[in-house]
């Protein structure tokens, strides 16, 4: 026990190091603890640790998050990627059922904030494990939730519906197989009765709590009931069980009577009332049926839509409410898309949507400009990155959308009118009433856009008589054109107005002729200057989308861009580049991604027009690159980031001056990556640095100068092992590899054993993986390509004997095509004499028996289709290492 209570104390000293600010006290804990992962008893360490009340808070989380990963990582046995090695470690089988019989009680009892990581380690137990694995896991679950009539303690129920909730919701995307549904039978059989029992006594307890107002025991009952109704989902979300089919009266009936539910004493709650959360999961889960199970559903089709319909025009617009806003608009809205549209036939029914649903949702809130104005990276992403589908406004917009599709006249004269009533109150007072004309435009972009895609914008209207271009033109063109005479100042409804006009360019891309908006581009750049992020975010995202547009074509012709290089003349040219490299200066801008990604856009169109200005654009980059490698916050700035100073290297790094002052400028930025082991750049900067030595290789202007000595200088670093042993780096690091071979071949193999060899090291560790081994051959066929055989051929032998070892312990199809791929590549550079001889050096009489087994195999013969081909050659003797410099 003491042994016990030294080694807990030592692990909670080291989860709480590993939360430490010093990166060095922090990196030798997470060693410690990645160590002791793939050490027997150390899950149930975590686990007692977790559970111990004398732990510190910290500590007791942090154990959590390392059981969690030690579950992720070793739970389930794989195979290893190397050939030969051993098996990675796996948590073994007696352990196992250690963990499985203390997992549910500790998700009962432990922190909040555990709880939560402990929850996804059991999703990926339960889903390796349940049920073969896992038998008594059901069992427990329905001992632990208590019997009918019985006093229950509710609380505990929450815990064992949150666990049950985690384990069942795997169900939601799996794909249909045999094994699932069998799965799926044994959960159903083992708690879908308990289930319906458990969830109609929490109503009846719901309804006693509520008459004798007692609010804590409501709020707990509601979380039960929510927790049910999440269960409910999961189960039902392949098709309908038998079992929720013959007790779909029951379920219908609590439903019904939930979503009726009101206690105004849960109204002032802080997170928002628990019984909008039961009501928006209903919402949900008669979603489902009426998506997956129409016919079943059907007779209670009439109650629901009542149901919701007055759910909808009593709630009002308080955040809180939002998810139970949007869920009640999706289930209208899948009703509008079925064979019961006709439930919202007529003209005063879909009067009253628009007035009592649509409108109100549509309109810009004060959260709304809240977030417009304080937010701007939330306001973006859940607008313009298409991630606002449980918004009030996204949902809205679909009704209209599926109602226009089964009434267009209909909605068209009834929107029409709305949309006119907007616009005259905009008028009256431009603005006071800016938030009318915002509704008025989502409503036109909601009623035009029969089908669109992220790459494309809008592919197909509505024909209701309403012109994109007319639009445009009377009520998108002058806000754009007053951007262009303020240089983007003015109001917060100013601003949105602005970001809306230019949300409608981006989605009517397509339609709006190139005629139509290129007088227009120099306002869209005006914007840029907006101090508000969302609008100049708009402008940049308008102006990359813009400029990706093709020109539609016919069948069988090539598209080709709408805009080019000639369209972007001065002064144009001059205030896009000055503008996009302002919105990098304003607050909170410093890493906008759609700015960086309009700015490779530009560098694309101009292709070499953009050579006057690309030594002072690295500049500019260069000192990004600075500063986000000290402070990485924005990958998706960061990756944009990178591809700009590919974009501005392949377009206008062609001669040696250019080049040396790219090379000025990144090679600082460079160094700091590779020497600081800033991992999640370093794969960028070799792809980089291949790209400029490639360049060197190719460009007419540089292909004859010597490889300068810095690139040299770090050619031997590159074969570290650690840089290998990081998947991601191998694509980018092989690629690098290839250009040193190809532009400087002599240099490689002249007067340095050791660079060879270390290539080759690499080889051997690449050939070795099932994963990677198609790298090792990319390596190898530079070789033949670039190097001069007599650089090499010493070392052919060795090459092979690893090759044919691999061949024989571990053959696949790939492999098989990367070593015919070399072997025929080496035969006409070097001769067919060449490979034998090497060949032979390994095993006499083995070239004929390669040549008859594995090219034989490879080709196809005559009449189509691949050849059987005899066995593999026998195994050759074991190879030698190829190189110290990287062992697998």
């Amino acid at each position: 026990m003491g042994d016990e209570a030294s080694q807990l104390a030592q692990l909670a000293q080291c989860l709480s190091a590993s939360l430490s600010p010093d990166a060095a006290t922090r990196q030798n804990a997470e060693q410690f603890l990645a160590s002791g992962a793939q050490q027997a008893g150390f899950s149930i360490l975590l686990l007692k640790l977790v559970s111990s009340d004398g732990a510190d808070a910290p500590a007791r989380v942090a154990g959590a998050v390392a059981f969690k990963n030690l579950v992720k990582k070793h739970w389930t046995q794989v195979e290893p990627d190397v050939v030969g090695a051993p098996a990675p470690y796996c948590v073994g089988d007696a352990e196992k059922d250690q963990v499985r019989n203390l997992l549910v009680g500790l998700m009962l009892d432990a922190p909040k904030l555990a709880k939560a990581q402990l929850g996804e380690a059991l999703s990926i137990v339960s889903a390796a494990d349940f049920p073969e694995k896992w038998p008594g896991l059901l069992p427990e679950l329905n001992t632990r939730l208590g019997v009918p009539g019985s006093t229950r303690d509710w609380s505990t129920v929450a815990g064992v519906l949150t666990t049950a909730n985690t384990i069942f919701k795997k169900y939601r995307q799996a794909y249909k197989s045999e094994a699932l549904y069998k799965e799926l039978k044994y959960a159903l059989d083992g708690f879908a009765k308990p289930l319906l029992a458990l969830t109609l006594e929490a109503v009846d307890a719901l309804t006693q709590a509520t008459s004798n107002n007692d609010t804590p025991a409501c709020v707990s009952l509601l979380k039960c009931i929510r927790l049910v109704c999440r269960i409910f989902f999961s189960l039902n979300s392949q098709e309908l069980p038998e079992v929720f089919e013959d007790d779909m009266d029951k379920w219908m009936g609590a439903f019904h009577g939930l979503l009726a539910y009101e206690n105004v004493a849960l109204d002032g709650l802080n997170d928002g009332s628990p019984s909008d959360a039961v009501k928006a999961a209903i919402c949900d889960n008669v979603n489902l049926y009426i998506e997956k199970n129409e016919e079943e559903f059907q007779r209670f089709l009439n109650t629901f839509v009542q149901d919701v319909w007055v759910l909808l025009t009593k709630t009002g617009l308080e955040s809180t409410k939002d998810h139970l806003v949007t869920s009640g608009i999706k289930f209208l809205t899948a009703v509008a898309n079925s064979v019961h549209h006709s439930l919202f036939a007529g003209g005063d029914t879909l009067r009253q949507v628009c007035e009592s649903i649509v409108i109100p949702n549509l309109t810009f809130t004060a959260d709304d400009e809240e977030l417009f104005e304080t937010n701007h990276v939330e306001y973006v992403r859940r607008d313009i990155e298409g991630s606002d589908s449980d918004t009030r406004r996204r949902g809205a917009c679909e009704l209209v959308r599926a109602l226009t599709a089964k009434f267009p006249d209909v909605m068209a004269q009834s929107v029409s009118g709305y949309v006119g009533a907007l616009l005259q109150q905009h008028a009256t007072d431009p603005g006071s009433n800016w938030k009318a004309k915002d509704a008025a435009v989502t409503l036109v972009v909601a009623l035009l856009v029969k089908s669109k895609t992220a790459s494309k914008g809008a592919t197909e209207l509505n024909e209701l008589g309403l012109s994109v271009v007319d639009f445009f033109n009377t009520q998108i063109a002058p806000e754009l054109a007053s951007a262009a005479r303020d240089g983007g100042a003015g109001t917060v409804g100013v601003a949105v107005l602005r970001a809306d006009s230019l949300k409608f360019v981006t989605v009517f891309r397509g339609f709006l002729p190139k005629q139509v908006i290129a007088p227009h581009l120099p306002a869209i750049v005006a914007c840029l200057r907006a101090r508000e992020n969302v609008t100049h975010t708009y402008a940049a995202n308008c102006l990359d989308k813009l400029l990706a547009t093709r020109e539609t074509s016919a069948v069988g012709v090539p598209s080709k861009p709408r805009f080019d290089a000639s369209d972007l003349v001065s002064p144009t040219r001059d205030a896009l580049f000055r503008d996009l490299f302002g919105v990098f200066d304003m607050p909170d801008s410093r890493e906008n991604e759609y700015a960086m990604r309009a700015f490779c856009r530009v560098v694309t169109v101009l292709g070499d027009e953009i050579k006057p200005l690309a030594t002072a654009c690295v500049a500019k980059l260069a000192s990004f690159l600075a500063e986000t490698c000290a402070n990485p916050k924005n990958p998706t700035f960061s990756h944009f980031l990178f591809e700009g100073v590919a974009g501005l290297t392949k377009a206008a790094a062609t001669d040696a001056a250019t080049m040396a002052a790219f090379e000025t400028a990144l090679f600082p930025p460079f160094q700091f990556v590779l020497q600081q082991d800033v991992v999640e750049f370093a794969p960028y900067v070799f792809q980089l640095l291949a790209q400029m030595i490639e360049t060197r290789t190719k460009s007419v202007g540089l292909r004859n100068d010597p490889l300068p000595a810095a690139y040299l200088g770090i050619f031997p670093a590159l074969l570290a092992p650690a840089l290998w042993d990081r998947q991601a780096n191998v694509v980018a690091l092989v690629r690098l590899l290839e250009a040193y071979l190809r532009k400087a071949p002599a240099e490689i193999a002249a007067g340095a054993e050791n660079r060879l060899t270390g290539v080759l090291g690499v080889f051997q560790k690449l050939v070795a993986s099932r994963a990677q081994d198609h790298q090792g051959f990319f390596i190898l066929n530079a070789f033949a390509e670039c190097l001069p055989l007599a650089a090499w051929k010493t070392h052919l032998p060795a090459v092979w004997g690893v090759l044919f070892s691999r061949l024989q312990t571990s053959k696949t199809p790939k492999f098989t095509k990367c070593l015919v791929v070399f072997t025929c590549l080496l035969a006409a550079k070097h001769g067919p004499a060449c490979v034998e001889e090497t060949m032979a050096a390994v095993q006499p009489g083995i070239f004929e028996m390669i040549v008859k087994s594995v090219l034989t195999e490879a080709a196809p013969p005559p009449g189509g289709g691949g050849g059987g081909g005899p066995p593999a050659p026998p195994p050759p003797p074991p190879p030698r290492p190829l190189g110290p410099r990287v062992q697998g």
